[in-house]
């Protein structure tokens, strides 16, 4: 019963603070950045749904924060610069990140009633790819980050269906 408690407690917490999250977000209190072409960018969701494919020449870091709300971040055409990181939150809400086959993917993750997901293949690049660092939080939310099928493949799977 206690650990109930303390669980509906947390969830209480949680849900005022993706209140406020949002409101600040409404307000234009959260900061906002980047374009397609940036090296560096912020994005937030609240309550809404954000797509937003990189093309940058050398991305350091990104963040994203979906709060009730839901969020694509394709970087399949972005390159990355040395110790390139993203910081992801998903309060309510939830992430997905699209990235190439050819880069490796270490994700560190806190998580509380959400989820979070490596999905690329750790076997499938090489040791001297492209690193990219993933600090995701999952607060009855979830991040997710994939790698894109080479076209071949896609061009595969299509036939077999």
């Amino acid at each position: 019963m206690k650990k109930f408690l303390l669980r509906l407690l947390g969830a209480f917490v949680l849900l005022n603070v993706a209140v406020i999250v949002g409101a600040l977000v409404a307000r234009k209190r959260l900061p906002i950045y980047g374009d397609a072409d940036s090296d560096e960018f912020a994005l937030v969701a609240a309550m809404d749904g954000v797509d937003f494919a990189s093309k940058a020449e050398a991305l350091r870091e990104g963040s994203g924060t979906a709060v009730a709300g839901g969020m694509e971040i394709d970087l399949t055409e972005a390159h990355l610069a040395e110790s390139a990181v993203l910081d992801l939150t998903a309060i309510m809400g939830g992430i997905d990140v699209v990235v190439p086959p050819e880069w490796r993917v270490e994700m560190s993750s806190n998580v509380f009633m959400g989820g979070t997901d490596n999905l690329t293949d750790p076997d499938a690049t090489a040791d001297d790819a492209p690193l990219l660092l993933i600090d995701a939080r999952a607060y009855m939310g979830g991040v997710a980050v994939r790698a894109k099928k080479a076209k071949a493949d896609q061009e595969i799977l299509s036939a077999a269906e």
